[in-house]
């Protein structure tokens, strides 16, 4: 009996690593199927080799996935982004508001050639020109309007449909490529028109739900209206699963969710497409200019990706039946994707089973479990003697424009507890000594106060405070500054900084906090002004 089960787990063992066990994992769960890079003919080599490329340059990333023949062969995120956070996706969501215009075609709710004006009768301004008359949903989704500069309409609380429709455009719609993030918008409301549901609402049903993608967000504007462009927050894996959805025409587990025709219509050249001035070099090696699709852009060795800024990417590889998910804070996006090209891309050497490496998957499997971005507070000082008088003491604050009362420090075991009160509620930032620890905060920054944000979310029931995920360390500069470093890892892309600096005279305490310059981009403006208090003294 006892050789007779040896010999059972070496065969299941066997079925697992094959890949002929894909039903026992099947596409209905909440993950996609794991095995190793050989199995599916890709060496572990080469993705080692991308890693050290991550770690030698100058690329921020944040979390990537490889998946080969529907399975997942390598994934990694730097901490203090996780697997269980959500990502901020910018122009990524884009993608997603055209698969919605697509699902809405196949039930005959609309059609490509509809003109735009024809949805929106009571957001029609006084003159509307020729040009204009004219346009049709799929010169939004191939991002030909011909309006230049495109409108804007963000941050004002006005109706973001007649600001659209009153700007002329300047080039016959479906002449010239320009990227328009309002065009995205209106293929949104355009939606939300021909289905009285937002695009997330609609959506949720027949592609997240399906996908067993949940706990999920989409900033709206302020007539209610998903912003479409940007704004969806997605982790990692839901990105994989949507792009292997693609990959697969539209077929998951059986069953059609998107039509396989859409996929092929969506995913196809449509014009020409330009670098919008980036400088990003010449034609053949410029994944910019391979031209546009439906709200998705075609790249080299003939892939066509989601794509966001600062480096959200999800790369389809059709002619190598892979894809290849990145997120990340990156200031050149092309840096990013030539990573993919020069070592992801030229790892898979075969459609069939390699032969498995041990210790090759075994380096594979360590490394990807011990990413890490380093803190920027990494090379302070691990302790002051001015620790043991404040911790746990109070500093109220003179009053500042971000109605901030006191604040307050506690140190205990390589961690530091930051509060704020303020309008009589404290909040808690945990932070690590010269690593990352996670914590819930009702605000995106360190000092600002919260911003009432209008979103959807999948959720029966009214969210009153969302709990923002936030990642935290810090460490003494000198033996009286502190500096705390943050990263809000499901709302910005970059990090923001806290210098905190005492001062002791004649016994009292005093502190100014004031911000430090943060990160790329994606990050909720701090204080300008030096935050003022004294510690409270108890007799």
């Amino acid at each position: 009996m006892k050789k007779f089960i040896q010999l059972f787990v070496v065969l299941l063992i066997m079925l697992v690593h094959s890949g002929l066990a894909v039903n026992l994992s099947g596409q209905n769960m909440n993950k996609l199927p794991r095995s190793s890079p050989e199995s599916q003919g890709v060496s572990s080599a080469g993705i080692i080799d991308f890693l050290n490329a991550v770690d030698t340059g100058s690329v921020e990333l944040h979390s990537f996935m490889f998946i080969r023949h529907g399975r997942v062969i390598a994934e990694g995120w730097w901490g203090p982004y996780g697997s269980d956070y959500k990502h901020i996706l910018f122009s990524a969501s884009k993608t997603f508001t055209a698969t919605a215009i697509g699902l809405a075609v196949s039930e005959n709710r609309l059609k490509i050639t509809d003109k735009v004006i024809s949805f929106f009768p009571y957001s029609l301004p006084d003159s509307i020109s020729d040009y204009m008359r004219g346009l049709t949903v799929q010169n939004l989704l191939m991002m030909s309007v011909g309006q230049d500069p495109e409108p804007r309409a963000m941050g004002t609380s006005g109706d973001w449909i007649t600001a659209f429709l009153s700007s002329a455009p300047v080039h016959q719609p479906g002449s010239v490529f320009k990227y328009n993030n309002m065009a995205t918008f209106m293929l949104s409301a355009i939606v939300q028109q021909v289905t009285g549901q937002t695009v997330f609402d609609y959506l949720q049903p027949r592609i997240f739900k399906p996908l067993g993608i949940t706990g999920i967000d989409w900033d709206l504007n302020p007539q209610g209206i998903n912003l479409g462009m940007i704004g969806l927050r997605l982790r990692t894996e839901d990105l994989a699963k949507f792009g292997q959805l693609l990959m697969q025409n539209g077929v998951w587990n059986g069953k059609q969710l998107l039509p396989k025709e859409w996929v092929k219509e969506a995913t196809s050249f449509k014009i020409v497409s330009d670098d919008g001035g980036a400088n990003r070099g010449t034609k053949d090696l410029n994944d910019w200019a391979q031209g546009y699709c439906y709200q998705m852009w075609r790249g080299r060795n003939n892939s066509v990706r989601l794509d966001g800024m600062g480096g959200q990417f999800v790369v389809l590889f059709p002619d190598k039946d892979a894809v290849v998910i990145l997120t990340a804070n990156a200031r050149n996006t092309q840096n990013e994707l030539d990573l993919v090209h020069n070592y992801l891309i030229p790892a898979i050497k075969s459609d069939k089973a390699l032969p498995e490496n041990a210790l090759l998957n075994s380096e594979l499997q360590k490394r990807q479990s011990s990413l890490i971005m380093k803190p920027a507070t990494a090379e302070g000082l691990s302790k002051t003697e001015l620790e043991s008088k404040i911790s746990g003491k109070t500093f109220d604050l003179v009053n500042n424009t971000n109605n901030i009362q006191s604040v307050y420090f506690t140190f205990n075991d390589k961690e530091c507890s930051f509060a704020i009160k303020r309008d009589d509620k404290i909040s808690v930032i945990k932070a690590g000594l010269e690593n990352w620890k996670i914590s819930g905060t009702p605000s995106s920054s360190l000092l600002a106060p919260p911003r009432t944000a209008s979103k959807s979310v999948d959720a029966n029931y009214k969210i009153l405070q969302s709990v923002i995920k936030v990642g935290a360390s810090y460490s003494w500069t000198d033996k009286n500054t502190l500096e705390l470093t943050a990263r809000f890892v499901e709302e910005s892309l970059g990090s923001e900084s806290i210098v905190c600096k005492f001062s002791e005279i004649n016994g009292n305490i005093s502190v100014i906090i004031e911000p430090k310059g943060g990160g790329f981009m994606g990050m909720p403006g701090s204080a300008a002004t030096p935050l003022r208090g004294a510690l409270i003294k108890i007799e």
